[in-house]
């Protein structure tokens, strides 16, 4: 029984000492924790708010090299210059965190924008398969913004959540319909990952299950998770390869590079719901 008793007497003081304000689990400091659950929380909205810079360089770095094979630019100067002007505003404005919510909106809108002239505009001369990935990112982008720009209102409007989760779900669903029916893309992934078809059908059930996700709004923390992996994993091994994007399948070098940081700002914005969503839609408005 002295050896019970004491053992007790050992285990209490051993949680009261992990449970103390200095202590966490471990031994981790609790300040340390707010500190890096803190810092987790902020750093996707920091680094969003500044993509707005990275889209007007990257798009007048695409246009700059196109423009030494073109006599005429794709796109209307004045609508060009509108662009880099409204993204360059937005991302100054959204640093400062000034009308983060309807700025981000404007973001998004640009995007869409992107998105549809990517796929319409016959001056770009890409082919089909180039034109879908570049505009279904550009649509899965806008859906970030929207939900970031849910995460900044602080009524937490219902509908911008819904229309951002519809449009990512979109982008999820393009996504798997790019990897199972585009050859090129089809070709790449089985060439830089390992396991082949096994590999892409594991990859194409995760995606259709976020995509469910998205649609339906439940588990959409645990499918973001999902997401971060298998983006990161597809960005670094098969969309970072640029000599085989560039010289094999005929990309623009600014194009590709454009694709990539497509795929960081969906991480990113996956990463901000891991954070800033629940599993499950609590409310029926939800």
């Amino acid at each position: 029984m002295l050896v019970v008793d004491t053992s007790y007497k050992i285990f209490r003081q051993l949680v009261q000492k992990f449970h103390t304000d200095e202590f966490l689990t471990l031994g981790i400091p609790i300040s340390s924790r707010k500190m890096a659950t803190s810092w987790l929380n902020a750093a996707p909205e920091f680094l969003l708010a500044r993509f707005p810079f990275i889209n007007a360089l990257s798009l007048l770095m695409l246009l700059g090299e196109r423009a030494q094979q073109e006599t005429h630019p794709p796109i209307h100067p004045n609508v060009i210059y509108a662009n880099v002007a409204v993204f360059l505003t937005c991302g100054f404005l959204l640093s400062g965190k000034v009308m983060r919510k309807e700025l981000s909106l404007v973001c998004a809108g640009q995007m869409l924008f992107f998105a549809y002239n990517m796929y319409t505009n016959t001056y770009l001369h890409y082919s089909q398969w180039q034109r879908m990935r570049m505009s279904i990112r550009h649509l899965g982008c806008s859906g970030m913004f929207i939900l970031y720009s849910h995460l900044q209102d602080k009524s937490g409007s219902s509908q911008l959540r819904r229309l951002g989760e519809i449009i990512v779900g979109l982008y999820l669903i393009g996504i798997t319909y790019i990897l199972n029916n585009s050859a090129e893309d089809k070709r790449a992934f089985l060439s830089h990952i390992v396991g082949g078809d096994w590999s892409r059908y594991f990859y194409t059930l995760i995606l259709a299950c976020a995509a469910l996700s998205f649609f339906s709004g439940y588990f959409l923390r645990d499918m973001s998770v999902s997401m971060i992996i298998l983006l990161t994993l597809s960005t670094l091994f098969v969309d970072c390869d640029f000599t085989f994007w560039t010289n094999r399948r005929g990309m623009h070098l600014w194009n590709q590079i454009r694709i990539v940081l497509d795929d960081i700002c969906l991480i990113l914005g996956f990463t901000m719901l891991t954070v800033g969503f629940d599993n499950r839609v609590k409310t029926k408005n939800d």
